[in-house]
């Protein structure tokens, strides 16, 4: 995904990228407000991208400032600055923020396509690391139905899910969920963040399995094989998935 204000620069970057074997264009933004909408877009269609190309002087948000939310909505996220700057406060800031790499304009094709391989290497690396899930985060909409002190309480369908917002009651948001922060349960549990609903699916798989249910919406959760085995679920079971507050990320 390509990200900065002037016009030839998105240009010339989308002909490199485009001409070089291995890459694709998933998303461009002229802005710093539309790279944030774009991404989660991208995101909420399963295209996230593997590396931003980050401009760090642009109206509507900064390239840091971006950097920042980025990361905030997506830890994973790989970004590259690109920018005419190349003080030491600057680089620095955009690294603090999030950046995996910083490049200054002028520059080469073969920097530009180095240093873009170099953040793909490292995004690979930390992959190979990670225990492969078999789905994305769940995104589900709700209503604040309660907000005092910050600690607001959502509504969706016959749940109550506790996060902390500032946001107004009646606003409509969406919760992020990870899968994997999703614990099953056949019982109800002691935690005010919780789902009830049908499984409808099992996909079985070592050493991380997924199960799917149906809360009036699909819930996908992936727990360890073996704990599924001790679980003794099967489709049409009622179970209870229940995540901690800090697992949910709110978005309006």
């Amino acid at each position: 995904m390509i990200v900065d204000d002037a016009k030839y620069m998105r240009e010339m970057l989308e002909e490199i990228v485009e001409t070089s074997e291995g890459y694709e264009i998933v998303g461009v933004a002229a802005d710093g407000e539309e790279a944030i909408a774009k991404y989660l877009e991208l995101m909420d269609a399963g295209l996230r991208p593997d590396i931003v190309t980050m401009d760090i002087v642009m109206p509507n948000a900064d390239g840091i400032a971006v950097i920042r939310e980025l990361k905030r909505y997506d830890p994973d996220a790989r970004i590259l600055a690109i920018s005419a700057l190349g003080s030491p406060d600057t680089i620095d800031r955009a690294m603090d923020a999030g950046a995996q790499d910083y490049i200054t304009k002028p520059f080469s094709v073969n920097d530009l396509l180095d240093t873009i391989q170099r953040v793909s290497a490292s995004r690979e690396k930390t992959q190979e690391k990670a225990v492969s899930v078999l789905a994305k985060e769940n995104v589900i909409p709700g209503t604040i139905a309660s907000n005092e002190g910050g600690h607001a309480v959502i509504t969706i369908q016959n749940a109550a899910i506790e996060a902390i917002s500032d946001y107004s009651v009646d606003e409509r948001v969406e919760l992020r969920i990870n899968p994997e922060d999703i614990e099953l349960r056949t019982e109800p549990g002691f935690t005010e963040n919780q789902l009830e609903g049908t499984i409808v699916e099992i996909n079985q798989s070592n050493p991380v399995s997924q199960v799917k249910l149906d809360c009036g919406f699909e819930l996908s959760a992936n727990i360890p094989t073996k704990t599924l085995d001790h679980k003794h679920f099967a489709v049409g079971d009622r179970a209870y998935a229940t995540f901690s507050i800090l697992s949910v990320r709110v978005n309006r």
